[in-house]
């Protein structure tokens, strides 16, 4: 019985000594699309397209580049006395994506992300309602589980996010009229792999119509 307790709190102290270990690894990002290139104006662009009522797509690497130009590097949440926000980057899949801090503590990079999709649902009248989830899809471990965000290397659910979300809520205070474009005014809006695809037109479904 004593090997056993031994084993199960030796089993504890390396389970917790790896799970530290990934969160204070980076995730990798080399396959995020990032370009020195000078940058569209997104409030511009979104304007446009919901002015001329067509369908807009913006690549990963457009929106890496709007918030590298845009972005006040300002810390904030419970990190916010010891840690330094050196950039944002947005990951763009299939249905998802993915939003990452890069912070700089005592020299070294650290990473903490937040996954969001967003879903749609249409009514008998064919309105669209939209709804932003912080939702990464489900954990690997725990099927019943949503999947929040990264810390660092380390996946963890959706509660954990309130441990960070000061930090997110700030970034998105700093561009309120994007979101308001880019998502309350785009009638349909759809992650794909590497692009974000937005269309302002209103469009009536057969539901709608009764058949």
């Amino acid at each position: 019985m004593e090997r056993l307790v031994a084993l199960s709190v030796v089993l504890l102290i390396s389970g917790l000594a790896y799970a530290l270990f990934l969160i204070f690894s980076p995730q990798n990002m080399k396959d995020i699309a990032i370009s020195d290139q000078p940058a569209r104006d997104l409030k511009t662009v979104f304007q446009k397209s919901i002015e001329g009522s067509y369908e807009l797509t913006i690549s990963e690497e457009e929106i890496n580049a709007y918030i590298a130009k845009t972005l006040a590097m300002k810390q904030k949440g419970l990190c916010a006395k010891f840690a330094s926000l050196e950039k944002v980057l947005v990951r763009l899949e299939n249905d998802r994506a993915e939003v990452i801090l890069v912070r700089k503590v005592a020299g070294l990079d650290l990473t903490i992300s937040m996954w969001c999709k967003v879903s749609q649902t249409e009514n008998e009248r064919g309105e669209i309602q939209t709804h932003v989830d912080f939702d990464g899809g489900a954990l690997s471990s725990a099927p019943g589980i949503a999947r929040g965000g990264r810390f660092g290397k380390l996946v963890v659910p959706q509660g954990f996010l309130l441990l960070v979300r000061p930090s997110f809520e700030a970034l998105a205070t700093q561009y309120p009229e994007e979101l308001r474009l880019g998502f309350e005014e785009m009638v349909r809006i759809r992650m794909e792999d590497g692009a974000l695809v937005l269309d302002p037109r209103y469009q009536q479904s057969s539901s709608a119509l009764g058949f």
